[in-house]
């Protein structure tokens, strides 16, 4: 069995700002947490945050975390706070893990990642990575070489309130840039996962016929991918610089791996600019060649029903959960716009009150489809843990 707390605190001194995070989760738990998952606005300085955090945690503590773009506390969705989940368990070990960039390239990062998990006897990788100076795809390429397609990694990607910039990942009493971290966790466990992003596909299937390192798409079905995706914007394609979030791709099928016949969006891309010069579509993510495609669209009120449909999945899959993370995309905060918090309102309105909530708005969501972890944009992503 496990206890398990979420306490959310905004202050102007960091280092405070710890101190009184920890206070609240051993108020809650009676003593010091086993396990903590912190997600932090990127404003507080995270040395004396940490240093504030420890001052009250045990020396055993295993802490992992990250900057987020907003937090997701167990009221709800917020912006500015410092936020984390404190458990106590008996059967259930976690360990915190970190491999940083000295390893090698993102994919050598996340090979270092999955042995350590290997080693741990671990049943499931929660992963979180800095998505600017590491390749998160790659990074979760490299623990399934080790762990295997079907080993269940559920995470995001580390984020600074959009600037691209300066996120952090937490390990311990250690703050690290370019790195990704992890929680091993093993015994006891039975978990469920969800993937929704709630956009329609839109418009025929094509297929990315050349694609420029994996994430520039230069033609669909032989003609120039920026003409195509202009003819489908109309009179919105001529701005793209908020257009390709709005407006993203979704993947429908891969060369050596077709989702469904039915053409259902697993896997969404956004699209964060154009080569004008080319008629190309630049991605945050990986897009194949060969991999078939459709053009998405969503109104705000398609988003928020997706993730409430998605949280409703999740308490029939996992009636008896005792945890629930979510992992949402920066993207749909920006869509939605002052509507934001409704998604995780809605999404909460259909889990169980007994569940601990908490969460991050991320760079990109770790989940699995078809009982294979992917590399997600714009989606409501969550896991429900009961150990």
């Amino acid at each position: 069995m496990l206890a398990a707390t979420t306490a959310s605190i905004t202050h102007d001194d960091p280092y405070q700002a710890g101190r009184d995070l920890a206070a609240e989760l051993n108020d809650a738990l009676g003593a010091s947490p086993d396990v903590v998952l912190l997600f932090a606005a990127p404003t507080y300085d995270p040395h004396r945050l940490l240093a504030g955090l420890h001052r009250r945690l045990a020396p055993r503590v295993q802490l992992v975390g990250c900057t987020s773009f907003a937090e997701i506390g167990h009221e709800g969705a917020i912006s500015g706070s410092v936020t984390a989940l404190g458990v106590r368990t008996r059967d259930l070990d976690a360990q915190a893990l970190y491999a940083t960039r000295a390893s090698g390239d993102s994919f050598a990062v996340g090979q270092a990642l999955g042995e350590q998990a290997r080693e741990r006897s671990a049943a499931m990788l929660l992963l979180f990575v800095d998505g600017v100076r590491l390749e998160g795809a790659s990074v979760l390429r490299g623990a399934q070489s080790v762990l295997g397609p079907e080993f269940p990694i559920v995470g995001g990607l580390a984020a600074d309130d959009a600037s691209f910039e300066r996120p952090r990942e937490f390990c311990g009493r250690d703050v690290f840039e370019g790195a990704a971290v992890g929680l091993a966790l093993a015994g006891r466990l039975r978990h469920a996962t969800v993937a929704r992003g709630g956009w329609e596909p839109i418009g025929a299937t094509r297929r990315c016929t050349r694609v420029e390192r994996d994430r520039v798409v230069l033609e669909l079905d032989g003609q120039p991918a920026l003409n195509l995706y202009r003819e489908y914007l109309g009179a919105q394609g001529r701005d793209l610089k908020t257009a390709g979030i709005e407006f993203p791709l979704g993947i429908v099928g891969l060369p050596d791996r077709p989702y469904c016949e039915d053409d259902r969006v697993q896997v969404v891309r956004a699209v964060c600019g154009v080569d004008e010069a080319r008629g190309g579509l630049r991605c945050n993510r990986d897009i194949p060649e060969g991999a078939e495609i459709r053009m998405l669209r969503a109104t705000k009120d398609d988003l928020i029903r997706s993730a409430s449909e998605a949280a409703a999945d999740l308490g029939r899959a996992l009636p008896g959960g005792r945890i629930a993370l979510v992992f949402d995309c920066f993207s749909r905060k920006m869509v939605l716009g002052a509507r934001y918090k409704e998604e995780v309102a809605a999404a909460y309105s259909r889990l169980s009150p007994d569940l601990t909530r908490v969460g991050f708005y991320t760079y990109g969501e770790l989940a699995p489809v078809a009982g294979q972890t992917e590399h997600h944009d714009a989606t409501f992503t969550a896991v429900v843990i009961e150990g």
